[in-house]
């Protein structure tokens, strides 16, 4: 039902206005860009008018309304502010804002708080922060006004302020605020699931009780807690980095929703696969399994072996296979050996080839894998297998010391050189010198030397096992390289072995150097005196060495390969 009303007429209604939990909370007085905000838009809108004595037409309100309540879809930030406003020109009526959840809020504007509003303290809560500021800008625009004055603006308030007043049904209210905010307040779709499970779940019969309202009121307070405290866990940085998610709620609603068959989500196909009937009975139980899956990530997160290992598998899937995984891992009653997937998709399987066990293809990653481990060129030739091999090998010394590993690296991730690259040195066709970058450069043959110059052909050392043959590598290979924080590379660049060294262990450096904790960038400097060509060979063949067994150890025994010559 659509008509136009004064304010007179929407006050006279005789009932409580409700702010629902899904609405944002009260901005209105909010700077913006310079301009007016937003209370001193209407306020010199609604003196203009005054001064003309003329109608002042604003924005419609949609509500939904029962028997004692409206329930303010749109219009909330302009019913906020004109309660504040007529409040402090003395209106005594019957007219009460209830928020919804927000416990703070509502308190306050049922409280005395024409008292104490023109404390500039900073708040806690946004919502009374700008009560308060709305409350000074109208006690400044109206400073002038003694109390007869106060009393004409207030009957010129009732009488022509005038909007178009639309009701639609409750179950259509979340909905329908999606449509009309959408653009403004980038209402999620989790916001909308959370509103309709609250509103089904806590919905009364004509023939309950006045305690059996209280209880369904209790429970969509109760619930709505919780989900809030969810929300906050899932938008805690470090969460956030390990399950590699920035929506509102992070994995736990598309992972349900996922889990009950459901393909596209949106908050439509949620509500027909999740809440059917529009049944109490239903949304109460999706509630209660999304308090499991809940528990279920969380229990994840807090473990460090599981932790860490989840967050390696999640930054180096895309995003199909990361789905796929997470779906199997917290919502598949089916035993999963986590140890050994995460070696497998550092391999570069995915998630289908691993549940299915295929071995051709494992043996085909696996061989794929080592040579490129092995290749002199890494560098050059395949990065991103080098970033994932030193972040694998520095998650590992994280699991070893059952400390949680912070995969904000992986944001921020840059692979260094310990020999810099611009001091290797070497001989082109031509009989030209160049650096590792490929640069032309003066050498003085007679005068090299280790401190200024390593020759590419001295990376070598002697493997033992081999009958005394040299394992020779370049400045290219895994090696010489470790993983840090990209804007600590700098820092690094061209400095020499004893310098970075210092840069991880010196107590007299001010900055805060974050690459400090990944370990297996820390242990390559801590095992070595010196960084010459031997200790770069060696370090390449003691990886390469751990690579194989920890493959042969490991993946050949998860996918019951029983004999194979590598």
């Amino acid at each position: 039902m659509n008509s136009i009303i004064t304010l007179n007429d929407y006050l006279n209604k005789g009932k409580e206005f409700f702010v629902p939990d899904y609405q944002r909370g009260y901005v209105w007085g909010k700077e913006r860009n310079g301009e007016k905000n937003s209370v001193e838009n209407l306020l010199d809108n609604l003196l203009i008018h005054y001064d003309s004595n003329t109608d002042v037409f604003l924005q419609g309100v949609t509500v939904s309304e029962d028997t004692d309540k409206i329930l303010l879809i749109d219009g909330q930030q302009r019913t906020t502010c004109l309660y504040l406003l007529l409040k402090w020109l003395g209106y005594n009526e019957k007219f009460a804002i209830r928020y919804e959840v927000r416990e703070e809020a509502d308190k306050f504007l049922q409280s005395n708080f024409l008292q104490g509003y023109e404390e500039n303290s900073n708040e806690e809560y946004q919502d009374i922060y700008y009560f308060k500021k709305t409350l000074r800008i109208i006690k400044n625009k109206f400073s002038k006004f003694d109390g007869e004055k106060k009393k004409e603006f207030l009957h010129f308030l009732l009488h022509k302020i005038k909007f178009l007043y639309v009701i639609v049904p409750e179950q259509q209210a979340t909905q329908i605020f999606a449509m009309m905010n959408g653009n403004k307040a980038l209402m999620q779709e989790e916001e909308l699931i959370k509103a309709e499970i609250l509103r089904i779940a806590s919905q009364c019969k004509e023939e309950d009780t006045q305690e059996e309202e209280w209880e369904h009121f209790a429970l969509r307070s109760r619930y709505a807690r919780e989900w809030d405290r969810w929300l906050h866990w899932w938008n805690q940085q470090k969460v956030r980095d390990v399950f590699h998610c920035n929506n509102t709620m992070g994995l736990l609603i598309s992972t349900y929703f996922q889990s009950k068959g459901g393909e596209h989500f949106s908050f439509e196909n949620f509500k027909q696969k999740c809440l059917e009937g529009n049944k109490a009975i239903n949304a109460k139980t999706t509630f209660d399994e999304l308090r499991r899956l809940q528990k279920r990530f969380e229990d994840a997160y807090n473990n460090s072996e599981i932790h860490n290992r989840i967050g390696g598998i999640l930054s180096v899937f895309d995003k199909n296979n990361a789905k796929e995984f997470i779906k199997y891992y917290f919502t598949n009653t089916e035993h999963i050996n986590l140890a050994e997937y995460y070696l497998l998709v550092f391999l570069g399987m995915t998630h289908k080839e691993i549940v299915e066990k295929n071995i051709g293809v494992f043996q085909q990653k696996y061989e794929k894998t080592l040579a490129d481990i092995k290749d002199n060129f890494l560098y050059f030739n395949n990065k991103e297998t080098a970033f994932q091999f030193l972040l694998r090998l520095n998650i590992d010394q994280d699991i070893l010391q059952k400390r949680f590993f912070n995969f904000q690296i992986w944001k921020e991730r840059s692979i260094e050189h310990i020999y810099p690259k611009s001091k290797v040195v070497y001989k082109d066709e031509k009989g030209n010198w160049r650096n590792g970058n490929g640069d032309r450069i003066e050498v003085d043959e007679l005068n090299m030397n280790q401190d200024k110059f390593l020759k590419r052909e001295d990376i070598r050392c002697i493997d033992s096992e081999e009958n005394g043959k040299e394992f020779e590598t370049t400045e290219h290979g895994i090696g010489n390289l470790v993983l840090l924080y990209k804007d600590e590379n700098s820092k690094f660049n061209n400095s020499n072995f004893v310098q970075k060294k210092e840069m991880f262990f010196s107590p007299n450096k001010k900055e805060l150097f974050k690459s400090r904790h990944l370990l297996h960038t820390i242990c390559v400097f801590a095992e070595k005196e010196k960084w010459d060509g031997s200790a770069i060979a060696s370090n390449k063949k003691a990886i390469c060495k751990k690579q194989t067994k920890t493959l042969r150890n490991r993946h050949f025994k998860a996918f019951y390969v029983m004999k194979c010559e590598i």
